[in-house]
């Protein structure tokens, strides 16, 4: 990532998780005397409407890593507008450049009111 990338993309977990990885990468391009920063981006999943379903079909994508990792992911889906809110604020707070969204739920309603709660 130093030597040739542009930058970082942080697994699916709490930002206080991802926080070491971005202050590695941060470090990392200073050694490797790149100049700027990089470029570092996060992922995070939501659900507006049903919270359960969307954690049972995050649970179920990561289940072949193990039940564990699994349900801690599906643990830390955004539910609603304020849980949205929630995660741009502490990703923010670390530094993050870029904020994903995956919607744990295949509905298109859930996108609208993805964008709803960010504006």
């Amino acid at each position: 990532m130093a030597e040739w990338g542009e930058g970082y993309v942080a697994g699916s977990v709490p930002a206080p998780m991802v926080e070491p990885s971005f202050d590695a990468a941060r470090q990392a391009w200073k050694e490797a005397g790149r100049d700027g920063s990089p470029r570092l981006v996060a992922i995070a999943y939501f659900a507006h409407d049903d919270l359960a379903t969307g954690q049972d079909n995050v649970r179920d994508y990561y289940s072949a890593v193990g039940s564990d990792t699994a349900d801690f992911i599906a643990g830390n889906v955004h539910h609603g507008a304020a849980g949205v809110q929630a995660a741009i604020e502490s990703f923010s707070a670390i530094g993050a450049d870029e904020l994903i969204f995956h919607p744990a739920v295949p509905d298109l309603n859930e996108i609208e009111k993805l964008a709803e709660a960010v504006r």
